[in-house]
């Protein structure tokens, strides 16, 4: 007799399909900041890359808004497709598509009307601003492609096109690379080069990113009657802002946080001080991308088995994301805290007095880093599974409210050590702060919620894995066995099970079967070859397929 248990193999083998794609487009907006760096240190000096870690309070904000745009906009797909929504999917893109070009231009305009005024605003440093100036006007020249090319990419991850994605990245990247190289050698352009480097990678790939509007697998379509409709942009528009905003405000507030820390920074320990922090910068950037990579991948499939409303599956992708991150958060760690001097030095050659102040630092700053991973992870899953509320408290909460305070006190007891403690603290303070909101909502929630998660399974009937070989006589015993009054339950799971088997015999299936009112819905999910439904002879009220992160779904509702 088959056992009917569930298990997490599509869920871990859809985790791992998108893991490097998605902390490859983690990185989109900040490993060219990153690669630049080293570059620069290692081609034009300390100066320079100090210079260009100097503009990082706004390449975040540029970050924050893809975040907003683009993560927001892929959840929101996600979660509609998980619902078989696909009006929704699409009208979600366009809007969001819109917005992004009216930013693009109302930033370009701006930047270059207060270019010095912002100059001057982020470094009282003279030497230093010569240089910014010189990196920062073909950085606002390459505005557009900065922002739809990762809003985009992150569309085109939930579109069940995860490598292609990555491809993107790969290719952006790796222009920027070679050109970094030839740009600021043969051509002798200094720093300015690292920056158009950086926009001639985004150009190119922007423009192959285009094909993906022609690719037969691409399931996303401009819809405009929203952008013709005001009453419904201002919607779109509203859904977009609160579901993005709690991750683009905490990005948005680690800009404010950084202006705060470079200033204090520059004041306490001068140059040298300076020149740690954006070697410190650097690690963060490294760590950040398998933290938001691990916590971004959990993102559209939570989103899509949340509009499935498949607690269980969601429990298995939270596993998977926080074993993946608290791995490379202490792996990347240890490596710090081991060999802080060779880790400085891969961003040039350092002063005697500059590696004195970084190798401290660094050690201090990356005792942060599994407290870092954490947050954010919690901070993306409210925002997958629609509690807000609770999202936009860790981003305030982790982006200001606890840094700048324990900065100042911290700064002021201990110096610049203490400003190297300020992340630790303020991680790890936040932590304090998930777990009171978690225990404060299990207790409110009269037994709905009984772990961290916070799912409620009161409508679930029956959750089962089984493989498309199975026996079809033997599915429908074990779920007329499993559920009370469930012949007929087990009829339509049977049938829809031997329909879904014959398309591909090696596929994996996921199925659940709930209370939706006075009905109950069949929910299969499987991981075999495109499912064409119209053959399907389905007795009862419906029948809907989709597909959702390459993978099959069908609604029946009996």
């Amino acid at each position: 007799m088959i056992e009917l248990k569930r298990n997490g193999n599509i869920i871990n083998k859809k985790y791992l399909e998108y893991f490097l794609p998605t902390v490859l487009v983690a990185l989109a907006n900040n490993i060219a900041v990153m690669v630049d760096s080293m570059i620069v240190g290692n081609m034009l000096g300390s100066v320079s890359m100090a210079a260009i870690n100097v503009l990082t309070p706004v390449t975040q904000f540029y970050f924050s808004m893809t975040i907003l745009f683009g993560l927001g906009a892929s959840t929101l797909i996600s979660f509609a497709k998980g619902k078989n929504d696909r009006e929704a999917a699409d009208t979600t893109f366009t809007t969001a598509t819109i917005l992004l070009i009216i930013l693009s231009a109302a930033f370009m305009i701006l930047q270059f009307t207060f270019v010095n005024n912002i100059a001057e605003l982020l470094t009282p440093i003279e030497a230093l601003r010569s240089e910014l100036l010189k990196y920062y006007i073909p950085f606002i020249i390459g505005t557009p492609f900065s922002l739809l090319l990762p809003s985009a990419v992150h569309c085109i991850r939930s579109d069940g096109r995860p490598k292609f994605a990555s491809n993107l990245i790969i290719i952006s990247n790796a222009i920027n690379l070679v050109m970094d190289i030839v740009l600021m050698g043969p051509f002798n352009m200094g720093i300015a080069g690292s920056a158009i480097a950086t926009v001639i990678g985004n150009l190119i790939a922007f423009c192959i990113m285009l094909t993906h509007f022609k690719n037969k697998k691409n399931t996303l379509r401009f819809d405009f009657r929203a952008a013709l409709s005001p009453k419904k942009l201002r919607k779109e528009c509203v859904s977009l802002f609160t579901t993005g905003i709690s991750g683009a405000l905490g990005t948005m507030l680690v800009t404010v946080t950084t202006f705060y820390m470079n200033t204090a920074i520059q004041n306490t320990g001068g140059q040298e001080g300076m020149v740690s922090m954006s070697v410190i910068s650097n690690c963060q950037i490294f760590i950040s991308a398998f933290v938001t990579g691990a916590s971004q991948t959990m993102i559209p499939i939570v989103s899509a088995l949340f509009g499935g409303r498949d607690t269980v599956g969601i429990k298995y992708a939270m596993k998977r994301a926080i074993l993946v991150l608290l791995i490379a958060a202490a792996a990347i760690t240890l490596i710090i805290e081991i060999a802080p001097a060779p880790v400085a030095l891969l961003f040039g050659d350092k002063t005697p007095a500059e590696m004195a102040a970084i190798v401290p630092a660094l050690r201090i700053s990356a005792l942060s880093f599994i407290g870092m991973s954490m947050s954010f992870l919690f901070m993306y899953y409210f925002t997958a599974t629609q509690r807000k509320a609770m999202s936009l408290t860790v981003s305030i909460v982790n982006g200001i409210v606890l840094t700048i305070p324990f900065a100042y006190v911290l700064g002021h007891l201990f110096g610049i050590t203490g400003l190297w403690m300020t992340s630790c603290a303020a991680q790890y303070g936040t932590w304090i702060v998930i777990a009171v909101m978690i225990i404060l909502t299990i207790a409110k929630s009269n037994g709905r919620y009984n772990d961290i998660f916070l799912l409620d399974k009161a409508d679930e009937l029956l959750s089962f894995s089984v493989k498309s070989d199975a026996d079809v006589s033997e599915i429908k015993s074990a779920v007329a066995d499993k559920i009370t009054d469930g012949n007929k339950i087990a009829e339509a799971v049977s049938e829809l099970f031997a329909f879904v088997s014959k398309q591909d015999r090696s596929a994996e299936n996921d199925i659940i079967i709930r209370h939706e009112g006075s009905s109950q819905v069949i929910l299969l999910r499987n991981n075999g070859a495109e499912i064409d439904g119209s053959n399907f002879s389905g007795k009862y009220k419906s029948f809907e397929y989709s597909a959702v992160l390459g993978m099959n779904q069908i609604k029946e509702i009996i």
